[in-house]
């Protein structure tokens, strides 16, 4: 790793970490403590209760800074080691005979780096579309073909034979492929098209099944492209939010008694919540991994915390839970939705008369 790298990497670290201290729940910790002149704040590396959803071990590597003039000092940032703790945030006393060992940022940066390994080059690879079909079991259509870059979905002959390839550009919504097709067949079938429409959703769920994606690793020194898996999934998170609010605001402008825009959005929010854990899981997983990506990120990770311990019907100091943001959410979904059965509480009876 070359000086220069080193240098943007350290800055980018010590920017996350400076960001990070000048919250107003950091200031607020910071001014409830004792504090003297060489004094250690630690950071914790993870701000968010893990079990039962995350497997992997925290990393023991934690970003730190000293106390100068009663104040904390993030110009100048060390890792050390202190061992668990729970608090975001750990004051460790000049005075202790124990006090880890702290070292300077640079060192442990090139530590890191040389153990980086390849697994974290997933995240920023390239994802390609990969063509695909399966065939169509009807006397007309022999097969179902995926092509991304096709412009529409259509049916076009096979010149080999005489039966038809339809061709989809999408692999979400059968009912809209199905739906573009059915015109350029019914004169081909004198409109009987159950038959094909049945064999077209078979085939359709065969045809998303054998899809695949083509994830390529940046080579060094390519440039940034937008098709990354991140930002796949950055994009899937905005467009998810984007329907969410639009939801929300369908329903706070509505003057029906009718809740279909609030149930909307509960199911919006049901949905995000399974997915958005499994991307949290990966994220804080690779991190525990790879304690460089952590310290580039370490604002981000507080700000996840942060907004769950936020959530406007618990408004909870304690560590924030994965399962609980799961069960929260749900919980608002199945009353929303209403329970299949009317009981919302444990039913008592006394059967001793």
């Amino acid at each position: 790793m070359n000086q220069e790298s080193l240098n943007i990497l350290k800055q980018k670290i010590t920017d996350r970490a400076q960001s990070l201290l000048s919250t107003a729940a950091f200031s607020n910790w910071f001014n409830e403590q004792s504090t003297s002149n060489g004094d250690i704040v630690v950071i914790n590396n993870s701000f968010i209760y893990r079990k039962p959803l995350i497997k992997t071990s925290k990393n023991q590597q934690y970003l730190c800074v000293k106390v100068n003039n009663q104040r904390a000092n993030p110009a100048e940032v060390f890792v050390t080691t202190p061992g668990d703790f729970n608090s975001d945030f750990k004051m460790l006393s000049v005075k202790k005979s124990d006090l880890p060992l702290l070292e300077p940022l640079d060192e442990g940066v090139k530590r890191e780096m040389k153990y980086l390994g390849q697994l974290v080059f997933v995240l920023i690879g390239e994802l390609e579309d990969i063509p695909a079909s399966v065939t169509v079991n009807h006397s007309v259509v022999k097969e179902l073909k995926y092509d991304p870059t096709a412009k529409n979905d259509t049916v076009i002959d096979k010149p080999e034979s005489s039966k038809k390839v339809i061709v989809v550009r999408q692999l979400i919504d059968p009912e809209s492929a199905w739906n573009a097709v059915k015109a350029q067949l019914e004169q081909e079938l004198d409109n009987n098209l159950s038959s094909l429409e049945a064999a077209f959703a078979v085939a359709f769920e065969k045809l998303q099944d054998e899809a695949r994606l083509r994830l390529c690793l940046p080579e060094p020194n390519t440039s940034r492209t937008n098709t990354t898996f991140i930002d796949r999934l950055r994009e899937s998170v905005s467009e998810q939010r984007s329907l969410y609010e639009t939801a929300l605001e369908q329903y706070a402008s509505s003057s029906s008694a009718d809740d279909v825009h609030l149930r909307d959005a509960m199911r919006i929010a049901y949905n995000f919540s399974d997915d958005a854990i499994k991307v949290l899981r990966l994220l804080v997983s690779v991190t525990d991994l790879k304690g460089v990506l952590l310290w580039c990120t370490i604002k981000e990770h507080f700000d996840v915390a942060e907004a769950f311990r936020n959530l406007p019907w618990t408004k909870s100091r304690k560590k924030p839970s994965l399962e609980s943001y799961k069960e929260i959410i749900g919980g608002a979904r199945n009353r929303a939705f209403h329970n299949l059965l009317a009981f919302d509480r444990t039913i008592e009876a006394d059967l001793q008369a």
